[in-house]
């Protein structure tokens, strides 16, 4: 037997009232997972400073007239991830909490940041086939952001809203109550 429902909308909601005064809660609008969202800003950040340190690698190799060797591109990789990651915190932006480099960020939550975008540049550089093939597809004009933030698995921060825990969660060296003082696994 099928029970009358009357419903009412509102702007995301329908609410079906049934027999009884039963009450049944549909989201006709899928909600954004917050997290999600934050670890795609957070990979768009560290990705964004894998850019500027392969264009400051290409300024300083062009003014010196050569190519950048291996171990060039290794380092330059490499100290994105060994930056101390202070300045950034979130912020409100159109209603959609965001990732971005703050003035005024309270120590806390620096902290938590700072520990967040290191742990992630971590994991994305030590997942990557090498650090040549990521500077290759930055010289050559391929989305660098592309390849890391939307691919699968590890590189996925902006193509599944199911990501998982952020990096560096599980680590025994990170207590919720301690503060982050720049150490990080090295790959």
């Amino acid at each position: 037997m099928k029970v009358p429902c009357n419903i009412l909308f509102s702007a995301t909601l329908f609410v079906c009232i049934m027999a009884k005064e039963d009450l049944d809660f549909v989201d006709t609008e899928p909600a954004r997972d917050n997290e999600a969202a934050l670890k795609c800003d957070a990979c768009r950040v560290v990705t964004q400073k894998f850019g500027e340190a392969f264009f400051e690698l290409q300024e300083e190799m062009t003014t010196a007239k050569q190519t950048p060797h291996d171990d060039d591109i290794i380092n330059a990789a490499e100290s994105v991830c060994d930056d101390t990651w202070n300045g950034f915190g979130v912020t409100v932006v159109d209603d959609r909490e965001t990732v971005t480099a703050l003035s005024g960020v309270s120590h806390e939550e620096e902290s938590v940041w700072a520990r967040r975008l290191q742990d992630l540049c971590d994991e994305l550089l030590g997942e990557a086939l090498d650090e040549k093939t990521l500077y290759n597809l930055w010289a050559s004009g391929g989305s660098l952001e592309d390849h890391m933030c939307r691919g699968q698995k590890t590189f996925g921060a902006c193509s599944s809203d199911d990501w998982g825990p952020w990096p560096g969660d599980d680590y025994d060296d990170y207590e919720d109550d301690s503060e982050f003082e720049g150490i990080h696994d090295e790959f």
